[in-house]
């Protein structure tokens, strides 16, 4: 059976463990987070635009999205337009000097970042959080957040309201937290618009409604009276008739102004009125008679 040499067996000769999966590479999928677009994998170019839930996106590519209509397919259905994503206003690192600065077998933690914090110098390369305004897009970091004032933009001096501060990139438990900020911003800007629609009605010149209500009531008056005695003869009173365009239109035919057209020898060439331009349009003028016709004809086999 073995092991009679006197040689002693260790505990992963004897016992078979299952090995691990293959791990992931954390600081390499952080860094790709804040270098590539969220949604085309690209590379991160101005202008940069960032969702209400902090993910970051090339505005070309949105665009494109939004044209396509693909948003579902690509996970961006709560991008509805251009005005559910901000643009950023980043500030660049005067270190960045491009992509071509990482040569072979340099780690990507000590590659430089293209943008910073304006205010507290931090590189936004993930290692530390950044946050932006979503009333004025500025970019910065949370830890200057933190010093500073949250009422109004660290950068800009915007005032800000507490849920107007977007977590970028982030975690699982800050999604949620950013998806139902997004529900109730949503809820209130809704609100808003319907309340600044009533106020607007509201406030409106009584002198102003009056007019454009004498101007509806003479408008409906003279449709009335332009249907005659037709309205008149049906036995319903003047206030409460109902006219339709195509009875408005026989109406106005039947008057004494268009006899002359229902008789049979009306002829607009014949009308001394109307100029010769406007008699060549029809087919009776002397210069649409000599025209050439075709000489051959559709036939219809109902006709024999």
């Amino acid at each position: 059976m073995g092991c009679d040499g006197g040689t002693i067996p260790k505990r992963d000769e004897l016992v078979k463990t299952k090995q691990k999966g293959e791990q992931k590479d954390r600081v390499s999928e952080r860094t790709y987070r804040w270098r590539h677009c969220s949604v085309s994998q690209t590379v991160l170019r101005a202008p940069v635009v960032a969702c209400e839930l902090g993910r970051l996106y090339n505005k070309d590519e949105v665009i494109k999205r939004l044209i396509e209509k693909s948003q579902e397919s690509c996970n961006i259905a709560h991008i509805r337009g251009l005005k559910d994503v901000k643009e950023l206003q980043l500030t660049p690192n005067p270190a960045y000097e491009g992509e071509e600065q990482q040569r072979g077998g340099e780690s990507v933690e000590l590659a430089r970042a293209p943008w910073i914090c304006p205010v507290a110098g931090v590189e936004m390369n993930g290692k530390h959080g950044f946050c932006y305004a979503w009333r004025c897009g500025c970019v910065v970091s949370n830890r200057a957040v933190r010093e500073l004032s949250s009422e109004v933009c660290c950068a800009c001096a915007t005032p800000l309201q507490s849920d107007d501060i977007i977590v970028l990139n982030p975690d699982a438990d800050q999604l949620k937290e950013a998806e139902s900020a997004m529900v109730e911003r949503r809820r209130r800007a809704k609100e808003a618009k319907k309340d600044k629609k009533e106020k607007r009605k509201a406030e409106e010149d009584p002198q102003d409604r009056q007019i454009s209500e004498k101007k509806q009531k003479n408008s409906r008056d003279a449709v009335i009276s332009s249907n005659g005695s037709g309205a008149g003869s049906s036995g319903t009173r003047p206030g409460k008739a109902k006219t339709s365009v195509s009875g408005l239109a026989s109406s106005i035919l039947r008057g004494t102004e268009f006899s002359h057209v229902r008789s049979k020898d009306f002829s607009v060439a014949k009308n001394p009125n109307h100029s010769e331009v406007y008699k060549s349009i029809f087919d009776t003028h002397k210069s649409a008679q000599k025209k050439l016709k075709s000489n051959w004809v559709t036939c219809n086999p109902q006709y024999y």
